[in-house]
């Protein structure tokens, strides 16, 4: 197995979706505090990208197939917030109503029609939702 330096100036472990035979993203809190993305193309690494905000702790991803992937990430100001791709362009990003304040990691996935977010809250509790 051979490893490969993707880069960056990271302050949070990656969060990954996948999609297709052979495509996949990876999202992170790049050392300015904004959310930054690169992807494999089935063929190559395309650079790092800047998605924006001002984020803390750990993101989380998901793919629901190569038209739409989700990202979401606790903002500075302790909302969690979600961006995603429609196909076409990246969606700007949107408050999660009723999400616990200042959580500190994200995680999600896709199963068929229903996307599951959960997040560690800063009572160290996981919290649910279906969205």
């Amino acid at each position: 197995m051979a490893w490969e330096d993707l880069g960056g100036q990271l302050i949070s472990a990656a969060a990954a979706a996948s999609w297709g035979d052979h495509e996949s993203q990876v999202f992170a809190i790049h050392d300015d505090g904004e959310i930054w993305n690169r992807y494999w193309d089935g063929g190559r690494w395309h650079e790092w990208e800047s998605l924006g905000g001002s984020f803390t702790g750990q993101p989380g991803a998901a793919a629901r197939d190569g038209s739409q992937i989700d990202v979401f990430a606790v903002g500075a100001d302790g909302v969690l917030r979600h961006r995603w791709w429609d196909g076409i362009r990246w969606v700007d990003w949107e408050d999660v109503e009723g999400a616990p304040h200042d959580a500190s990691a994200v995680s999600c996935t896709w199963i068929g029609g229903r996307l599951d977010l959960l997040v560690t809250g800063p009572d160290g509790r996981l919290w649910h939702a279906a969205l």
